[in-house]
């Protein structure tokens, strides 16, 4: 996640204005890792999500590690609720992961099945625990979550973090903007270990990680 100084995730609704050169960097290094990259159907609409994109350098990388040469874009929304015309299904050799619920509508579904692998995991609400072990059951063992805020809230909840990447972006914006992990769940409490910093023209890149 990338923040402002003072704790906004977000300047007129998207987290590209608190962007910089070290936090794209960084972005682009941590989806050179994953079996699955993680995101929230919100996230994915207001950020224009589009097939994952690795250079060859990174691919063959991939390969040598005996991972696909990309990874798994998956996408959760409860409702099923995307634009099977979006840009987040324009290559067809990249068919993303919907995770979704056994109470969306099915018309929804079906519409997306013609462009996406489905994954049903829960009733009203995804269950986290249920859709990572269905991906666990395909070879997907490493996942990157990239917000939102709300999807965060609910891996926190459900005790499924590992490790928290954060940027500070040298910029304060006041406001009431959201922060990287919020909603309706009750919040916890987790102790995590520094595992590194970073310091480059000002921005400060974070890595914390589950204590061993």
């Amino acid at each position: 996640m990338v923040a402002s100084i003072d704790g906004a995730i977000e300047v007129d609704g998207r987290s590209g204005g608190l962007g910089s050169p070290p936090d794209k960097a960084m972005f682009h290094a941590l989806r050179q890792l994953p079996d699955v990259i993680l995101a929230g159907a919100g996230t994915v609409r207001a950020e224009n999500y589009g097939p994952v994109q690795l250079d060859a350098d990174a691919q063959a990388r991939r390969v040598a590690r005996g991972q696909h040469a990309l990874p798994r874009l998956a996408v959760v929304s409860g409702r099923a609720h995307l634009d099977p015309a979006s840009r987040l299904f324009s290559d067809p050799t990249q068919r993303p992961l919907i995770i979704t619920t056994s109470s969306a509508p099915s018309d929804d579904v079906d519409k997306l099945r013609d462009v996406a692998d489905i994954i049903i995991a829960g009733s009203g609400s995804v269950d986290m625990h249920e859709a990572f072990a269905q991906l666990r059951s395909q070879e997907l063992k490493t996942l990157l979550c990239e917000g939102g805020p709300t999807l965060n809230n609910q891996l926190l909840a459900d005790d499924l973090v590992d490790e928290w990447c954060q940027t500070i972006a040298p910029v304060l914006t006041g406001g009431d903007a959201t922060r990287g992990a919020s909603g309706p769940t009750s919040g916890v409490s987790r102790s995590l270990q520094l595992a590194r910093i970073i310091v480059e023209d000002d921005v400060m890149l974070l890595r914390y990680a589950r204590e061993s």
